[in-house]
């Protein structure tokens, strides 16, 4: 072989190698460039602190707080993880399942931590660890608490991981491990609250070893949030209405600013975060984990009377001087409608305050249904009153169309009749019935209520209203009857002037298949400023219930001062 053929081999070999090495390390540079950092360049995740939600005061109602877990890194226990989980459970007391469940679930890749033991005594923590110092360790992870569960939890709501309901959340971009607002104010504002998780990036070896620090990124807590509530008259609330089924709210008249949103019976929201004795509030018959006061409608019954009354005048249908005679019913045909009581001679005023059913049956027939349910809806009733909280009801205002649509029947009479007092298929949420006869008291705005005040330290108050059209001359008027239904002898609300505050409202009391409901709607002026309530008792026989309750509560809130 001569020696130029041997030059040419070695020249034809030394280009095939250059070639391939541009090929793989220009061509192909970026590909295994990448593929190499994501086979040996981990990042172990930080979990951000979510925000905290605080009361008008200030006082922290929900906030994280730290618990302390026993994790394993899983690909340093491949070879030994059956009889590892088998000393962990026989020492620690917890359940092999259980850790294995947590070991399945809770994995996201072979480099970071899982939590196979959850939220125990950091003492326990330490003992385990030192048991086993080359395969566990300690990782502290916030957990979300509630200060005040059963006063706050239907406000608030509570959080979950994730992936309880990954396949819808996915979308949305969180991750598995990802802590998500279910319910309340922790779903309604969830974006604020979550901040953004940080992370290690570390250099792992072949072997699976971390070899080296590469950098961090700082987790960033969430936004805390401040709400219009108050954890004083919130627990007032809450305690007054004890084991009954019912609502209380308090809000600011002119502004909508909820001062109090309670609904009974509640649940402790600490349960679900635990994932622990949920059962006895899920398969409770009273229902604790509905929110009455916006999630649940019912009749309104006699507290649709102002909205009546108001409507009536304007229309110029009736005046404040019109009288009816009551004899204890009103006859339809071969139909009876019953009157609470004989009240006689009646003019509008006077059938505020006495609450007769009689007088407003003859101003629901002179009005037609046409014109009551275009009141309804005037006053804001099946509508949403835009409140910051998820998934609240509208309720249901019939009409003829309604009612040959959902019914399968025609309108009738008697079904006037029912519409002018509140029943029949006429139904409602508290927070509705609230916002309809706040209107009354502030000269003719729905104003839409909210709990939020600060987020992240700034104004976040949305206030917002809404004219519905009303003459003052007819709201005073109403309101005259409103007065008297609280500050006379005869009215029916009478208790509530033993308080001493200026307090005029509307008792309602709807039938319905049980036992009747019971309200009272009304407004409160005091130290120069106005506010609106609502109690509603539940299956609670009458209205006076309902009065009595709301006495208990205001007398408690002028006791502490809250009002």
């Amino acid at each position: 072989m001569s020696r130029r053929f041997c030059y040419i081999i070695f020249l034809f070999c030394f280009f095939l190698l250059g070639t391939t090495l541009f090929y793989y390390q220009i061509v192909k540079g970026d590909y295994f460039s990448s593929r190499a950092r994501n086979n040996y360049m981990h990042v172990l995740p930080i979990v951000s602190l979510r925000g905290d939600i605080l009361d008008r005061t200030g006082e922290k109602i929900a906030y994280d707080r730290p618990v302390f877990n026993v994790a394993v890194i899983p690909h340093h226990i491949i070879a030994k993880r059956e009889k590892l989980f088998s000393d962990l459970s026989e020492l620690s007391g917890c359940k092999k399942t259980t850790i294995e469940r947590n070991y399945r679930t809770l994995m996201t890749n072979h480099f970071s931590p899982v939590n196979v033991i959850t939220d125990i005594d950091k003492s326990d923590a330490i003992a385990l660890m030192e048991a086993f110092p080359e395969d566990l360790i300690i990782n502290p992870t916030p957990k979300r608490f509630y200060s005040m569960p059963y006063e706050f939890s239907h406000v608030l709501g509570y959080v979950k991981e994730a992936n309880v309901f990954y396949d819808k959340l996915k979308k949305y971009g969180y991750k598995p491990l990802e802590r998500v607002g279910i319910s309340g104010i922790e779903e309604y504002y969830d974006s604020y609250l979550k901040g953004e998780d940080g992370g290690d990036l570390v250099e792992v070896n072949a072997q699976g070893s971390v070899v080296g620090y590469i950098g961090q990124r700082s987790a960033i807590k969430g936004k805390n949030i401040k709400l219009t509530l108050d954890s004083g008259i919130q627990k007032a609330a809450y305690d007054v209405l004890g084991s009954r089924r019912g609502v209380i709210i308090l809000m600011d008249s002119s502004t909508g600013a909820l001062l109090s949103m309670v609904s009974s019976p509640a649940y402790n929201p600490n349960y679900f975060i635990k994932g622990s004795n949920t059962g006895s509030f899920l398969l409770d018959k009273n229902a604790p984990m509905l929110n009455r006061a916006l999630k649940s409608a019912y009749p309104l019954g006699s507290v649709f009377k102002p909205i009546i009354a108001v409507e009536a005048l304007m229309s110029h249908i009736i005046s404040s001087g019109t009288q009816f005679n009551c004899t204890g019913s009103f006859k339809l045909g071969r139909a009876v409608f019953k009157c609470m009581h004989v009240h006689g001679i009646q003019d509008l005023r006077q059938a505020l305050a006495h609450s007769c059913n009689v007088y407003f049956n003859n101003v629901g027939m002179l009005m037609g249904a046409d014109r009551i349910t275009s009141a309804a809806y005037r006053f804001g009733f099946g509508n949403y009153t835009g409140i910051d909280y998820p998934n609240e009801s509208k309720g249901v205002v019939p009409s003829k169309e309604w009612k040959r649509k959902n019914i399968k029947t025609a309108w009738y009479g008697g079904d006037t009749v029912n519409f002018s007092i509140g029943q029949g298929y006429f139904t409602v949420t508290p927070i509705q019935a609230l916002i309809a006869v706040n209107a009354i008291f502030n000269g003719g705005y729905l104003v839409r209520p909210y709990f939020i005040s600060e987020i992240g330290g700034e104004n976040a108050e949305i206030t917002a209203r809404k004219y519905i059209g009303t003459d003052s001359r007819f709201l005073d008027i109403v309101k005259n009857g409103m007065w008297d239904a609280v500050n006379t002898d005869t009215g029916t609300a009478r208790l509530l002037k033993k308080l001493g505050f200026s307090i005029a409202g509307k008792t309602g009391t709807a039938q319905t298949r049980g036992k009747a409901h019971g309200w009272f709607v009304g407004n409160i002026k005091n130290n120069g400023l106005s506010y609106s309530i609502c109690v509603f008792l539940e299956n609670a026989g009458s209205s006076s219930e309902a009065v009595k309750v709301c006495y208990e509560f205001l007398d408690e809130l002028k006791r502490k001062e809250l009002l």
